[in-house]
């Protein structure tokens, strides 16, 4: 079921991510701890691994993958499991719920996929909203309008790219979703459809934007979504320097 590759050991801390891709990967190697990559059968690995990672080669829909945490995983002692995709996510919240190691927990990522039906129908626009959680407290990070290509900060910025009226209806929306689900820290992905009197919500995930419209949130607002979302469950500073976000001071509560 599972292919390794081993590496030479280093620090204790040690970090399994699954599905990993080559930016999520590069700052994964920052943070100076050891890295168990786990991925799709295929799944290219040259651009991911390093001196200081391992790699398993699983498929984690088949029935022996509860083993494969079991016997591989468990005995490697690692401090957190994450995944920041959409298909790695249920994977690494099984390991955490299996493990009892940090990340985000199988029935937060359960209760997450139940929510909305995935299509908006009349909205005036329907827009992507990144959420970062510390010990309950929801911030709104960035609202990115589907079928827009943002280029300046107020194109993402909540406080500045929804009106006043849509502010507080964004937020009350996005606060039951997380507190319904339990989700209390770390990412989430929440798709909104706004209407002139409300909102629907249409899908909500635990889990970063993808890759560039990560690194666009980041070069927008200076909120790094993957730093963050792999720096919360092993204790580290969320920043480099210890500095927190220029913008994001709004906080859902």
């Amino acid at each position: 079921m599972a292919e390794a590759n081993r590496a030479a050991q280093s620090d204790d801390r040690i970090v399994v991510l699954f599905d990993a891709t080559v930016p999520v990967s590069e700052v994964a190697h920052g943070l100076g701890c050891r890295i168990v990559l786990v991925q799709r059968p295929g799944a290219p690995v040259q651009d991911l691994v390093g001196e200081d990672t391992d790699y398993y080669s699983v498929d984690w829909e088949d029935e022996s993958f509860t083993d494969f945490i079991d016997t591989v995983l468990r005995p490697r002692h690692p401090t957190a499991v994450i995944s920041l995709t959409k298909a790695g996510v249920p994977a690494a919240a099984m390991a955490n719920s299996m493990l009892g190691t940090a990340g985000t927990p199988a029935g937060v990522v359960k209760a997450m996929a139940a929510v909305g039906d995935g299509e908006g129908n009349g909205g005036r626009r329907r827009i992507r909203v990144q959420t970062f959680s510390t010990a309950g407290a929801h911030r709104l990070v960035a609202a990115v309008t589907e079928g827009r290509t943002p280029s300046l900060p107020g194109h993402v910025i909540p406080e500045q790219c929804l009106s006043t009226a849509e502010l507080p209806a964004v937020r009350d929306a996005v606060t039951d979703v997380l507190d319904t689900a339990g989700l209390t820290d770390g990412p989430a992905l929440i798709r909104l459809d706004l209407h002139e009197h409300g909102i629907r919500v249409l899908a909500a995930q635990p889990t970063a934007a993808a890759d560039d419209e990560a690194e666009l949130i980041r070069q927008l607002t200076g909120f790094d979504l993957v730093r963050r979302s792999l720096a919360w469950p092993l204790g580290l500073s969320p920043d480099p320097q210890g500095n927190d976000a220029p913008h994001g001071k709004e906080e859902v509560r």
